[in-house]
């Protein structure tokens, strides 16, 4: 990750390090149902974080599983995306595995990120792709 705004977008707590682009996409999957979660747990609306912050209009249902699917098709997601892929494509294999995992951003500092990270951050920096 080359910025504190792809850290937010792309870390997410995997147990073995990804291999390849499709189970990193999958895990961002989980995790926006984690954070959508823990968002209404904490009193948030997440539809409504979801139109303020994506300037979206929500035409889904109101499970978790509904408002992530739409969260995950939404333009500010596919171009996120789109940019995990090409750094996907682009990294060199022979790095070792710290610098995949981590990129430019310190361990430590990507632990701390994580922890911090939630549907509000993730939104904000969503949202921040397009400026």
């Amino acid at each position: 990750m080359t910025s504190r705004a792809e850290a937010i977008l792309y870390m997410v707590y995997n147990p073995e390090e990804f291999t390849n682009y499709d189970d990193h996409e999958s895990a961002l999957y989980i995790q926006l149902h984690e954070l959508i979660e823990r968002a209404i747990a904490e009193g948030d609306d997440p539809i409504m974080l979801i139109e303020e912050y994506l300037g979206v209009i929500y035409n889904s249902g109101d499970t978790t599983d509904e408002i992530a699917t739409f969260l995950f098709q939404s333009d500010a997601m596919h171009k996120a995306l789109w940019t995990l892929q090409t750094n996907w494509d682009t990294m060199d294999e022979h790095l070792p595995g710290n610098s995949r995992m981590f990129w430019e951003i310190d361990k430590e500092e990507a632990v701390q990120l994580y922890a911090q990270v939630t549907l509000r951050t993730y939104l904000e920096m969503l949202a921040c792709q397009d400026q």
